[in-house]
């Protein structure tokens, strides 16, 4: 089914935001390398000890050498407590854990990354202005709220939307970071003024991040998992209305839901146990029994 496309917002941002991107990236990457990689020691769960360098080591350096099994399904690791990116060089000696989607850390990041998935598809498909796309706060998928103008969704766009995301998965495009100044963002996010509200509203002192995955460049705290690669099987669950914000004097949007699982089995599972559930939704079944009606007036 055809859609209206927003050529004009995409030609303009696409291409400027990766360009802003990738400068601001090899500028860090450069100061990086510039810096004095002296030993460090990378303590893990069992109280073991990992010889590192600083500024090169990486968690997943780390997960590589205890297992291939364990590189192969490492989402996102925490270092002295706070969550980081498998890719993200160390800073310093650290305690450090590793997750998969088997645990909370791993499993939140996944469907966050997905989200960005997601987000990358719809910006693609419709041109729309991309506003927030985080897991859910029940912890079961993730979703994104974007601005379409007079476009509502529903079901009948899940199967394109599908296929873009598919496409990004196919590619195996990897989550890369960057930190910005305030001015930086508000440059790289200026046709987006749901982005520059957001933008505007950090404190001065706050570390503002932005994460590349393939065309998608989107302001975000993180952390993510390694690449797209890793999430091999994805599904639109359902669309609805919201209000920028929550407010409803402010702009009308649209919310796309997602599940996604690092296997079609799991996700078979999961679409079979909301088709179950809906069996026995109260609203059908009252109305089946006749326990409630709902008359016109």
């Amino acid at each position: 089914m055809a859609h209206p496309r927003d050529e004009a917002y995409l030609n303009q941002v696409i291409d400027k935001r990766i360009r802003i991107f990738q400068e601001i990236q090899a500028q860090q990457k450069s100061q990086l390398q510039s810096l004095p990689h002296d030993p460090i020691k990378i303590t893990l769960p069992n109280g073991s000890v990992k010889e590192g360098k600083k500024w090169v080591s990486t968690p997943m350096d780390i997960a590589q050498g205890i297992s291939k099994s364990l590189a192969n399904n490492a989402l996102i690791s925490s270092v002295n407590g706070v969550l980081w990116d498998m890719n993200r060089p160390l800073e310093g000696d650290c305690e450090i854990q590793i997750f998969t989607f088997e645990d909370n850390e791993g499993r939140d990041t996944f469907w966050h990354s997905s989200a960005h998935i997601l987000g990358q598809s719809l910006e693609n498909i419709y041109g729309c202005k991309l506003c927030i796309g985080p897991c859910t706060t029940r912890g079961e998928g993730f979703y994104y709220d974007a601005f379409y103008g007079d476009l509502g969704l529903n079901e009948d766009h899940f199967k394109q939307i599908d296929a873009g995301a598919s496409r990004a998965v196919a590619e195996k495009q990897p989550f890369e970071r960057i930190e910005v100044t305030r001015d930086q963002a508000l440059e790289i996010f200026s046709e987006n003024n749901f982005k520059v509200e957001l933008i505007n509203e950090l404190s001065a002192d706050k570390t503002i991040t932005v994460y590349r995955c393939g065309p998608l460049v989107d302001l975000c705290r993180g952390p993510h998992i390694p690449s797209t690669s890793f999430v091999k099987a994805f599904a639109c669950l359902k669309a609805s209305s919201a209000y920028w914000r929550g407010n409803k004097d402010r702009e009308s949007l649209q919310r796309v839901y997602g599940i996604s699982f690092p296997d079609q089995k799991r996700l078979k599972e999961h679409i079979q146990r909301i088709e179950e559930a809906k069996k026995y939704d109260h609203r059908l079944l009252g109305t089946k029994q006749e326990l409630f009606f709902c008359h016109p007036l």
